[in-house]
C-alpha cells in the first residue's frame, strides 16, 4: 500500500478502533435520582411537569421514559429559564 495516496487524517482514523455503546431500554437509578435533585432544586411544578412529558413525549406517566428521553428530560429542566414563569 502506498502512503502517498492517503492524507494522514485518513490513516490516523483507520488505525482507531470503534467503539460501541450499549444504550439501556430504559431509564437508569442515577437519572431517576438526577431527575428528583433537579425537580426540587428548580422547584419544578407537577403541572408543568405533565405538560412537558405531555408535550414532549406523548406520556402521561413518567416511568414509561427510555434512557434517551429521561436524558433530555432532564437536560431541558436543569437548562429552562425559569425567570420567565409569572409572565
Amino acid at each position: 500500500m502506498k502512503l502517498l495516496n492517503y492524507d494522514t487524517r485518513y490513516l490516523i482514523m483507520q488505525n482507531v478502533r470503534t467503539v460501541t455503546k450499549e444504550v439501556p431500554d430504559t431509564y437508569t437509578k442515577c437519572q431517576y435520582r438526577i431527575l428528583c435533585r433537579v425537580i426540587r432544586q428548580k422547584k419544578v411544578t407537577e403541572p408543568f411537569f405533565k405538560y412537558l412529558l405531555l408535550q414532549l413525549y406523548d406520556l402521561s406517566d413518567w416511568k414509561q421514559l427510555n434512557y434517551q428521553q429521561m436524558y433530555e428530560l432532564i437536560h431541558i429542566l436543569n437548562y429552562w429559564n425559569y425567570q420567565n414563569r409569572g409572565k
